[in-house]
């Protein structure tokens, strides 16, 4: 554009300077044309940015990881002047970006015509961005002058983390079906929630008999507690490596495990307690799964959980859950780095004592030998199990993990 001004400006200077050394028509003309350049070039500018009309579509405001987003973009020109060239800036995911970035793209837009931009590019990982288009710059025929067509127009774009389904975790607590059927009718008997007709799968024993008698059918008492047992599941989502990309991946792998051991506990009637860091506001998070609806709320809750950049000890998660530690049989800790420190005080951690503790280490296929030396220490604990989860290929690793827990 400088460029362009200062042929202008030569322009303009050649002519007054012929204007004033030889009185003629022709350079009286150039004179002319050197002032009205401008003048008309400012108007059809004016007039093209009132004419011109931006329109962005989603066909969905939420995308899994790896998945197209599919965005469009299109600018219509309603003015006979030509949009040559055009600026398209704001945040989408432009070609192999792989994430939402602040973008300027030049387009051209003909006379009476449109112009659709597509943004197609899967994105690696999960979060909350910021989608839309800040304005468009427009540029006048000799582009002396530009304007802005503001839009301001961004919304809430949630790229979800992957649904892995893997095989069901057996694992009541006390391990085998006769116990399972023993905890069944052991709870205490004035722990329910709610009171409800008796169904043809229901155990007489359950049938409250003291409301049955007021009513013409059999009621049965909805226990609060699963009968497959309780569980905690808690995610590290601490960033231990030092570039961006591998704090992602690693978190991104921590949720996707914790999410598919939700889906496969709940399927073996467990509950399932899950207990986060919330960098947002500070504390720890608690959010209890019983059904495949807790699940999807969790997936959501989860989804849009900013990435925690201050480190939060886990250990201190584990204290948050005490409270309803009563009737809980097994821990889950995900994690992606093994820490020392950790392991040397991980059976004093009060949540852990008389549990069955499973610590699944999400990592890559090379390991560092302090990370084989702290995972040999977990194998070797009394009451900790290690299952190694190949981040690259969680479901296999997960069902390997699994397979190898029944045997035990």
């Amino acid at each position: 554009m400088a460029k362009y001004r200062f042929y202008y400006i030569l322009f303009a200077v050649v002519s007054t300077v012929l204007m004033f050394s030889y009185k003629s028509k022709l350079t009286s003309v150039l004179f002319l044309i050197a002032i009205a350049i401008p003048v008309i070039s400012f108007v059809l500018l004016v007039f093209s940015r009132l004419l011109v009309k931006i329109r962005i579509e989603y066909r969905s405001l939420t995308a899994e990881k790896f998945e197209n987003t599919d965005i469009s973009v299109t600018v219509t020109n309603r003015f006979i002047i030509p949009l040559s060239p055009a600026e398209l800036i704001g945040c989408f995911p432009y070609r192999n970006s792989e994430k939402f970035e602040y973008h300027k793209l030049m387009i051209s837009v003909p006379p009476f015509s449109s112009v659709t931009v597509n943004f197609n590019s899967p994105i690696r990982f999960r979060g909350v961005y910021k989608s839309g288009i800040e304005k468009l710059v427009i540029y006048d025929l000799f582009k002396l002058f530009r304007m802005n067509k503001t839009m301001e127009c961004y919304e809430d774009f949630v790229v979800l983390p992957r649904k892995l389904v893997i095989d069901p975790i057996i694992d009541t607590g006390d391990g085998d079906s006769e116990t399972l059927s023993q905890n069944n009718f052991s709870l205490d008997k004035n722990a329910f929630a709610s009171i409800r007709e008796y169904r043809a799968e229901d155990s007489i024993k359950n049938v409250h008999w003291t409301m049955s008698a007021k009513h013409d059918k059999l009621m049965v008492k909805q226990m609060e507690r699963s009968i497959g047992g309780s569980c905690v599941i808690i995610p590290d989502l601490n960033e231990y490596f030092p570039f961006d990309e591998d704090n992602y991946d690693a978190t991104d792998s921590i949720i996707e495990v914790m999410l598919a051991l939700d889906l496969s506990l709940i399927s073996m009637k467990q509950r399932c307690l899950n207990a986060w860091y919330s960098p947002a506001d500070k504390q720890c998070e608690q959010f209890s799964v019983k059904n495949e609806e807790d699940n999807m709320l969790l997936f959501d809750i989860i989804s849009r959980l900013p990435r925690q950049t201050d480190t939060f000890l886990p250990e201190t998660v584990a204290r948050s859950c005490m409270e309803a530690s009563g009737d809980i049989s097994a821990v889950y800790f995900v994690t992606s780095q093994l820490r020392r420190d950790f392991i040397g005080k991980m059976t004093d951690i009060e949540l852990f004592r008389n549990k069955r503790v499973k610590i699944l280490l999400v990592s890559g296929a090379i390991e560092t030998d302090e990370q084989a030396e702290l995972a040999d220490a977990v194998a070797v604990t009394q009451g900790f199990e290690l299952w190694k989860i190949d981040k690259d290929n969680i479901v296999q690793s997960l069902n390997a993990a699994i397979e190898l827990h029944k045997k035990q």
